[in-house]
């Protein structure tokens, strides 16, 4: 594929849904492009605000934390998986309202609460601990949820 071509391609895609640098550069490169030649696209994206990793990281997080009701810690790591850089993943996760982590957070560990069968306070807490740090939330917003939740 010549270049003029997969800049149309990219930029019709990038117009239509949000991208990373990352992702469009492996896409890229995927389609066997000359090195050169995918500097002269992305810096054409870039430039233009086809692709703007600042962007792409707010979307991602807040549709991360409404919809598939993850925590910041795991948003963050996906975007680390992204490149995205850190200065980067802390302004978009600032924009996230702290109030709402705590309602997800709770809402999941109700909905937890009512599958887990064990009997033994303690390690009830546990598992809840567990499930909500594999979700991506911190210590202390699990740890206030749960004390909301079990007393």
């Amino acid at each position: 594929m010549d270049a003029k071509k997969a800049l149309n391609i990219i930029a019709g895609q990038c117009s239509k849904k949000e991208y990373c640098s990352f992702d469009v550069m492996t896409k890229l490169a995927r389609w066997e492009l000359a090195e050169k030649d995918i500097a002269a696209i992305m810096e054409f994206l870039v430039k233009n605000r086809f692709v703007d990793d600042l962007r792409f990281a707010e979307a991602y997080a807040r549709d991360k934390h409404r919809f598939n009701r993850w925590g910041k810690l795991k948003i963050g790591q996906m975007l680390r998986q992204k490149h995205i850089a850190d200065t980067i993943i802390d302004e978009a996760l600032a924009t996230l309202p702290e109030e709402q982590s705590d309602t997800i957070c709770l809402s999941l560990l109700q909905q937890k609460n009512k599958s887990l069968k064990e009997d033994d306070l303690y390690k009830r807490k546990a598992k809840l601990f567990r499930f909500a740090l594999s979700r991506g939330f911190d210590y202390e917003t699990i740890s206030r949820c749960v004390r909301q939740l079990l007393g």
